[in-house]
């Protein structure tokens, strides 16, 4: 497989991890906590910014998430994948995460806050 051109490039702030992006009602159902809520609102923000960005994707993805960690701090870089992927959906970027066959997640250096930058592209199965 090999990836078409680049399709998205979004610059993030450093997503919720999965401790903090479900609440718990007192019957013990899951929902979307505030911040989750607000992570998505900034995928949304942050698309609307992007003039070449229109339309659902809907092919098979390749994805690579650029990990710009808040501090030196030890911390599962799979705990943010949760938000990060639902929140692109929710804001249209693709149709759902299954849709991703590639996958890959790099950690880089601290930058003061935290942040994360999706590059979103197609596969071409050839």
């Amino acid at each position: 497989m090999t990836t078409s051109k680049l399709v998205y490039t979004l610059r993030l702030p450093w997503p919720p991890t999965i401790n903090s992006y479900y609440g718990t009602t007192r019957s013990g159902q899951r929902f979307i906590g505030a911040k989750g809520k607000d992570f998505r609102e900034v995928v949304i923000e942050a698309l609307r910014e992007i003039p070449e960005a229109g339309g659902t994707l809907v092919g098979r993805l390749h994805l690579v998430v650029e990990c710009h960690v808040p501090d030196r701090r030890r911390r599962d870089l799979d705990n943010i994948l949760k938000s990060l992927l639902d929140a692109l959906t929710h804001a249209g970027v693709y149709q759902d995460d299954c849709l991703i066959d590639d996958l890959r997640v790099i950690r880089h250096e601290p930058t003061k806050g935290g942040a994360v930058v999706v590059h979103i592209s197609e596969l071409n199965k050839e």
